[in-house]
Parts: C-alpha cells; sequence; structure tokens
C-alpha cells in the first residue's frame, strides 16, 4: 500500500511539473487594450429638442424632459471632447460632492462641483458652448492651480475655475 501511495506522490508531482512552455492564464489580461471611446450620437428621433439653456438654474441631476444634463448628447460630446482621461471624464459625472445649478458664463452653459470637505481646493467646471459643441474643462486643485482641458495636454492657468457665485459677481 505505501508503494501505491509513493507512486501516486510521484505521478502526481510528475504532472505539475511543464517545460515552461505553457501560457500562464492571466496572458490575455495583461495585453487587452479597451476600445476607443466613441463619440454620443442620439438614437433617430431621439435628438434633444429643449435648449441646453433650459437646465440654467437646475442642478445635474435635476432631469427636463426626463433627461439629466449629463445624458445630453451635446454635454457628454463636450465632455468627450475636452478630457481624454476616462477617469477624469466619470469623476466629473459621478461626482458625489456639492454642486451648484447650471449657470451662464458668457454663451456657454456651466455646470460646477467639487470634492466632498474641500471645495475650496478641489473644484471643477464643465463648460459646454451650444452653437459649437465644444466643452473646456477647468479643475482646480489648490497645490496645482487650475488645469483646464480643451482636448489636448492641460493647460495650467492662474485662480479658480468659473464657479455660479464668480458669475453672479461679474457686472453685467
Amino acid at each position: 500500500m505505501r508503494v501505491i501511495h509513493a507512486l501516486l506522490g510521484v505521478s502526481l508531482l510528475a504532472a505539475g511539473c511543464g517545460d515552461g512552455s505553457e501560457t500562464p492564464p492571466n496572458a490575455a489580461v495583461a495585453d487587452f487594450e479597451p476600445p476607443a471611446t466613441q463619440r454620443p450620437d442620439p438614437l433617430p428621433g431621439q435628438a434633444q429638442t429643449t435648449p441646453l439653456s433650459t437646465y440654467v438654474g437646475r442642478y445635474p441631476d435635476e432631469p427636463v424632459d426626463g433627461v439629466g444634463f449629463f445624458d445630453r448628447t451635446e454635454v457628454a460630446t463636450a465632455l468627450d471632447g475636452a478630457v481624454t482621461d476616462a477617469a477624469l471624464r466619470r469623476t466629473i459625472v459621478r461626482n458625489t460632492g456639492p454642486r451648484t445649478p447650471i449657470f451662464r458664463v458668457g454663451a456657454r452653459i456651466a455646470t460646477w462641483g467639487c470634492d466632498p470637505h474641500d471645495c475650496a481646493d478641489r473644484n471643477w467646471t464643465l463648460l459646454v458652448d451650444p452653437a459649437s459643441g465644444k466643452g473646456e474643462l477647468c479643475l482646480h486643485d489648490g497645490a496645482q492651480g487650475s488645469r483646464w482641458y480643451a482636448g489636448g495636454p492641460p493647460v495650467t492657468r492662474p485662480g479658480d475655475c468659473p464657479s455660479e457665485r464668480a458669475a453672479a459677481e461679474r457686472p453685467a
């Protein structure tokens, strides 16, 4: 009986040994490259007819005709065109911190938000031009200043990001 156990043990050890040429089970994951982000397009018959300016004075998660601000095709397209970093786009859309109502900055429509308990040092503003469909994102970090994204590498500019308070304080 001992001989059978010994032979069984040796055969199990030999079965576990290989020449090292096997592909590890997670090799495909290391080579995975996710597909490029596609620009949003409304489905036929689903194009927005309500002007983007209708959102001014409402919070981004307050729907107009059943559609939230970030769910609008032109807003999603503007954000996608301005910011290439998908994680940063998710941070803006899924913001869990305070937000202000949507406001105007000149002809552009803007939304502002910040990190919970750190609004002074970590806030952002997304500006959307309804006429051109272009977007621009300002990301303010107290230690790094304000970085502006407009489709290329971010550009650091002095000052804070535009906010509803700053827009209200500007002379008409």
